[in-house]
């Protein structure tokens, strides 16, 4: 077989492939859809080999296997995962660009070889390192499947950007060694292979062309002309054939949802002036705090205060529960969403999955305790996520003190940091303090000391053993923050709940895979001052104490807590008031796709 008969082989085995990928992993493809791409895809295999075939490179040549088994990585990765993962449950769906984009990937990267290959080793490093960079996502996009068995969707992704260096490494360690070892082992061995199969020296170009019977230098300008184009079609930044693949408009979208939420900020002032809170109720006669305590990840199956356990995993909580008339428990509650940012994005603020309110737009308890004259304070042990600009930092920034616990890269810093913060707050003001744990978050053994395991006879097991390790440790810390606020701050009222649940024998998903994902624990501890001043408020969460609710109304409980009226608050959607309509045949989660009222329990 002639050299050329090899390249129209591999021309037809190029575009069989990407055609195939196209029609095998979609669904819903028209029929002028189907003959589009199979002319797109045969124009692109063809203009691809161009630099193969004007370079006269041998197709067998390891530099050109490697260009042609990145290519085909991207080709497969993102349409592949996209189908296994949504073939069952959408109707309708086609692939993004990533075919073009692995095509034309060959072409360029064959391109770079031929015109760097004259340089000798540096063209090695860099092509290495071009094709290293270029194989990351597509590998992380399996080894996120692997995990999750889920492709990276948008939750996923929100998640990718917005975990911190700790985090990674928490992670890396939940596994066994030798799976971190063995993982790490895989990643040597690709870069050696790509590394080995640059440095093969016998795909050197000749640059001819037996064909038309030009010399070395006329191919050589062809060749180099076709690798500018490659550049521009491939990269160019706004239209180019990369930023249109399934991965990178992922990622665009989260990076334009958090410019949008910039926004947030520098809108603060406008809001605040549109912003009308009366105060109909009768204040304290003294400095007083009001406290909310989010947590995370905490699932109330797992807690004793609200489910039988096998040991009590909540005992100052359980013991609370006894006095019905100040700690009021909802053993209702759910979350409105699986992960911490859309969750808190909600129950922080007006949006929420009932109304048609956006984030940008909409006030925050921080606001309305503004406007209700507290200076709030908001200490958090979640690191501090300001460089994403998260929805839960932006709100958290606009309080009058923002602080997050000091994270340090692989140190662990316990919950119990935060009270340290409390000395901050000045006992002769109305305060409004937001404590915001790390509570359960996986992995779960990192969440309490080990003299806290220790002092409590708490041993090591697996993960559901050292989950309910943590709901102890919680429970130990809700304890220390309401003496501290009762005995220094005059507290009034003390509201807990978690963002999401957890169901700790699988690992963290950004998929639904079971109501223990948004069970989360809720209750309301008022003062006899605070019942005294507002009997009516008291009344109303009494009565409400076994309905229904999703903590993307927490920003309703918390505008009947300050017992304000306003055209900011919908009194409808409070379960701290007698108008409180929600039932569970009403309320939703992840988003507004499943119903409460489908959970057995």
């Amino acid at each position: 077989m002639t050299i050329f008969a090899i390249y129209i082989a591999g021309i037809a085995a190029l575009f069989g492939i990407s055609y195939f990928v196209y029609r095998r992993f979609n669904m819903g493809l028209a029929g002028n859809s189907r003959g589009q791409q199979f002319r797109r895809y045969l124009v692109a295999s063809i203009v691809a080999f161009l630099p193969v075939i004007f370079a006269g490179l041998r197709l067998s040549a390891p530099p050109v296997a490697m260009a042609m088994a990145v290519s085909l990585l991207w080709i497969f990765t993102y349409n592949v995962l996209y189908d296994v993962t949504n073939r069952k449950t959408s109707p309708d769906y086609d692939n993004h660009m990533d075919i073009a984009f692995g095509i034309y990937l060959f072409g360029w990267l064959t391109g770079l070889y031929a015109i760097l290959s004259p340089v000798g080793d540096t063209a090695e490093w860099i092509l290495s390192v071009v094709e290293t960079v270029l194989i990351i996502p597509p590998v992380i996009q399996i080894g996120y499947y692997c995990i999750y068995r889920t492709c990276i969707d948008a939750n996923g992704m929100q998640i990718i950007q917005e975990t911190n260096a700790n985090e990674i490494i928490e992670y890396a360690k939940s596994f066994p060694k030798i799976k971190v070892l063995f993982t790490i082992l895989v990643i040597v061995i690709a870069i050696s292979v790509i590394a080995l199969c640059n440095s093969y020296a016998g795909g050197t170009p000749l640059f001819y062309s037996s064909m038309s019977g030009m010399d070395e230098t006329i191919p050589f300008v062809i060749t180099v002309g076709l690798t500018v184009f490659f550049t521009v079609y491939i990269w160019k930044k706004r239209h180019g054939l990369f930023v249109r693949t399934g991965i990178a408009m992922l990622y665009a979208d989260i990076q334009d949802y958090k410019k949008g939420n910039r926004l947030y900020r520098s809108n603060m002032h406008k809001r605040l002036q549109e912003l009308n809170v009366e105060l109909p109720g009768r204040g304290s006669g003294r400095p007083s705090t009001i406290m909310m305590v989010i947590g995370e990840s905490a699932c109330r199956d797992y807690m004793s205060v609200f489910c039988p356990q096998d040991r009590e995993t909540t005992p100052w909580q359980s013991k609370m529960k006894e006095d019905k008339k100040h700690f009021i428990l909802f053993p209702n509650a759910y979350s409105c969403a699986m992960q911490t940012v859309p969750s808190l994005e909600r129950g922080l603020t007006e949006r929420n999955q009932y109304n048609d309110k956006e984030f940008l737009s909409s006030c925050s308890i921080v606001d309305i305790a503004h406007k209700a004259g507290y200076t709030v304070h908001w200490y958090s042990n979640q690191g501090h996520l300001g460089c994403a600009d998260t929805p839960i930092t932006l709100v958290a920034e606009t309080s009058d003190t923002a602080k997050w616990t000091r994270q340090e890269l692989n140190k662990i810093q316990y919950d119990k940091s935060l009270l340290e913060f409390l000395d901050e707050v000045d006992p002769n003001k109305n305060n409004f303090v937001v404590l915001h744990l790390k509570g359960s978050h996986f992995n779960y053994s990192n969440r309490y000391s080990r003299e806290y395991a220790a002092e409590n006879r708490l041993t090591e097991g697996d993960d559901v053993h050292n989950y309910k390790n943590s709901i102890h440790y919680t429970d130990s810390i809700l304890r220390s923050f309401y003496e501290y606020a009762a005995d220094r701050l005059n507290l009034q009222a003390m509201v807990y709940f978690s963002d999401h649940g957890a169901i700790p024998d699988m690992r963290r998903s950004p998929r639904f895979l079971g109501f223990g994902m948004v069970r989360i624990p809720m209750w309301v501890y008022l003062s006899d001052e605070y019942i005294s001043n507002h009997p009516h408020v008291a009344e109303a969460l009494s009565a409400n104490r076994e309905k229904y609710f999703t903590n993307d109304l927490a920003y309703e409980l918390m505008c009947g807590l300050f017992d304000i009226r306003s055209s900011h608050y919908d009194e409808t959607g409070s379960i701290a008031s007698p108008l409180y309509k929600y039932t569970r045949d009403m309320l939703m989660t992840y988003d507004g796709r499943i119903r409460i009222a489908d959970d057995g329990r």
